[in-house]
């Protein structure tokens, strides 16, 4: 610890540990199917909700952490993806893709990788070969595209095919607008995500979101936001409104069109039997 450790297997070290961390809270009986399965939306949501999974792989996430992931700013979520959530993913991804092939666990792998490295240092080529004695075939085309890739991951198919229902519910303002922000007093601009439709009225980290107008010429109204969750009331069936944001002294106008319905994931059991497998760690 006296100077940097640069690795690109964080994914693996945090990542595995992260999807482990929930997953045993189930398996030790604290929480039920439907609670685990909301703490592996949670995961999945933040993962899917980081504009910058587009362009950074968990890879490089793990080997920029100590220049990037322990020096966060506001453009952190659109340049960066972290490798705790998205390495869980991918832990989730191997998990369930093992199962799908037949008789072999992520249990069983994290096992053998223990008497392979004799609880010593360890490769990613360590893990490909551990996969492959187990399965019989080679998963470097997998972990290439998972780990060295910025595509998403296969979530919903490996889910589904797990009796795990993938269903998808409006997402909260913030989210909906590409924003987070903090409402203790008013609504103060944390970060702008790329692509959404705050990012393209000109929304900046740091703004103050003071009010919103609605209407245009003398039929305008301007009303005081306090908290997003009041956005829908005082826009009702506008598509588009004038957003007043406090930056450096000055109050700007910006014309924020309201997006069309954004979605989160939320996941249900669908198949009681299947999901109890998977959870109770029990090959398939």
């Amino acid at each position: 610890y006296g100077q940097e450790n640069y690795t690109r297997l964080l994914w693996f070290f945090e990542g595995f540990t992260s999807y482990y961390d929930d997953l045993l809270l189930r398996r030790a009986r604290l929480v039920d199917d439907a609670s685990y399965l909301r703490l592996l939306t949670k995961t999945i949501n933040q993962v899917l909700q980081t504009p910058g999974r587009k362009l950074q792989s968990v890879a490089q996430s793990s080997y920029d952490a100590w220049v990037k992931y322990y020096r966060q700013d506001a453009n952190t979520p659109n340049a960066t993806v972290s490798y705790y959530t998205k390495g869980a993913c991918v832990a989730l991804c191997l998990d369930l893709s093992l199962r799908a092939h037949g008789g072999v666990t992520l249990d069983d792998v994290m096992r053998g990788l223990w008497r392979r490295c004799q609880g010593g240092p360890m490769t990613e080529q360590d893990l490909l070969d551990e996969l492959q004695a187990r399965t019989g075939r080679s998963w470097q085309r997998d972990i290439a595209a998972w780990v060295h890739g910025t595509r998403d991951l296969p979530l919903r198919d490996l889910l589904e095919r797990q009796g795990v229902a993938v269903l998808e519910e409006p997402a909260q303002p913030a989210q909906a607008l590409g924003l987070r922000v903090a409402e203790q007093a008013g609504v103060q601009v944390r970060v702008v995500l790329r692509g959404g439709a705050a990012e393209r009225a000109g929304f900046a980290a740091g703004d103050e979101w003071l009010a919103v107008e609605v209407g245009r010429g003398r039929a305008a109204q301007c009303w005081r936001l306090q908290r997003l969750d009041d956005l829908a009331l005082f826009a009702g069936t506008a598509r588009s409104v004038v957003a007043l944001v406090a930056r450096d002294r000055r109050v700007l106008r910006l014309d924020l069109r309201l997006p069309q319905r954004q979605t989160t994931w939320r996941l249900a059991v669908r198949d009681a039997s299947q999901v109890g497998h998977w959870l109770d760690a029990a090959a398939t």
